[in-house]
Order: structure tokens, then C-alpha cells, then sequence
């Protein structure tokens, strides 16, 4: 008897869970259909947030790129002013040859992007310049002490070469900067009295004269006399 009802209930269920299939798979079917659109879902919230960051990442490049082309234009085309200061005489008794052009300053402190937006070398580099600009100035104070006063020949030559090189070398930023934010050409290389064929034209002028001194010291001492590259 207890077979019997066992074997009957047995068969009940079979029945019962036969007719739930349908509903079962519906349930699953429409379990997995949540999931997936879920998992569609945030793909596509991640897809938008990334393009919003890749957005806000280039308008802030765009943003601190405008700010240091254009202030780094006007440093280089001040250093371009005193590369071509050839001086001129005071009216003292006896003359002696002053310049014509102070130094420029460059500060950053007006800058008010963010800095972390640019590639690591160039902000290295564009950092690094006021630091160059010191060193200039040293290599400039001790050539005026060691040169003969009246019309210090040597002193503006060191002057002039060494604003070359500073102006050249804010240049390469400015145009690796236009370069990266899409902007046009720069200025500076316009016309030939622009501030880059200046700057060129007196670097070129003083490294030969300079190449044609070490190679004399070389012939009288045998050794290289102390010279950095551009960099």
C-alpha cells in the first residue's frame, strides 16, 4: 500500500514539475535577460564615463597648453631683445657700454591649469627653464668681472650668446606644446626679423666663433676647454 501511494505521488510530481518547465524557463530566460541588460548597462555608463574623462583630460590640456604657449612666445621674444643689445655707451667722461634691454622674468605663478595634464618630459622641460635662466645669468656676471671695462666686448658677447640659447630652447617648447594641442605654426618664425631667425642667427654666429677659440686652445694646451650643449 505504502509502494503503491509512494509510485502515485511519484508520478504526481513528474506531472507537476513536466508542466513547470515552461514557466521555469521563462523565469530563467528573463532572469538572464536582467543580467545581461545590467551588464549592457554598465558597459555603456563605463564607455561614457570614459569618454567624458578623455574629454575633460583634453580640455584641460587645451586650457594650460593656451596659457604657457603664449606666455613662453613673449619670454622668447624678450630673450630675442637681448640677444640682439649690442649696448651703448654711457655718457661719462669715459664711456662704458651699457645695455639697452633688461632681463626678462619668467614666473608660472599666473598659470592656472593643471600641470599633471602634460607629458612628463615637457613639463620637465618647461619647468627647468628658469632654473637654465639662472645659470645663464651666473656664466654672464662672471665673464663681466673678468672683462675689461669700457666697452666689455666680452661681456656682451656671453650676454647675447646665452639669451640665444634660452630663447632657442623656450622655442622647442612652444612648438612641441602648439604641437600636441593641435594649434597652428607659431609666430616667432614669421618673417626674418621674428624672434626666431634673431635668436638662430646670433647662437650661430657665437658657436662658430667659439668652435674657432676651443680648437685654438686645443692646438696651445692640448685639452678641451669646458662647453655644454644645447640640450
Amino acid at each position: 500500500m505504502a509502494d503503491w501511494f509512494i509510485a502515485t505521488e511519484g508520478v504526481k510530481v513528474v506531472k507537476d514539475s513536466a508542466s513547470l518547465w515552461p514557466q521555469i524557463i521563462t523565469a530563467v530566460s528573463s532572469i538572464g535577460a536582467a543580467l545581461g541588460g545590467v551588464g549592457l548597462t554598465h558597459h555603456f555608463t563605463r564607455r561614457r564615463e570614459e569618454r567624458a574623462d578623455a574629454a575633460k583630460l583634453e580640455s584641460e590640456r587645451l586650457y594650460i597648453s593656451t596659457e604657457l604657449v603664449f606666455l613662453l612666445e613673449k619670454f622668447a621674444e624678450s630673450c630675442a631683445d637681448v640677444a640682439a643689445d649690442t649696448g651703448e655707451d654711457n655718457n661719462d667722461p669715459q664711456p662704458i657700454r651699457e645695455p639697452t634691454v633688461d632681463y626678462p622674468e619668467l614666473s608660472y605663478q599666473d598659470i592656472t591649469g593643471d600641470w599633471k595634464v602634460l607629458q612628463p618630459r615637457i613639463m620637465y622641460r618647461i619647468r627647468e627653464l628658469p632654473v637654465l635662466q639662472s645659470e645663464a645669468s651666473k656664466a654672464i656676471d662672471y665673464v663681466k668681472k673678468a672683462d675689461f671695462p669700457g666697452d666689455y666686448r666680452e661681456y656682451f658677447r656671453e650676454r647675447r650668446y646665452q639669451y640665444a640659447r634660452l630663447g632657442i630652447r623656450t622655442i622647442i617648447q612652444v612648438r612641441r606644446l602648439r604641437k600636441i594641442a593641435g594649434f597652428p605654426e607659431t609666430r616667432l618664425a614669421a618673417t626674418c626679423w621674428s624672434a626666431q631667425p634673431v635668436l638662430w642667427e646670433v647662437w650661430r654666429i657665437e658657436r662658430r666663433r667659439r668652435a674657432k677659440e676651443a680648437a685654438e686652445h686645443r692646438k696651445l694646451y692640448g685639452t678641451e676647454p669646458y662647453e655644454d650643449s644645447m640640450g
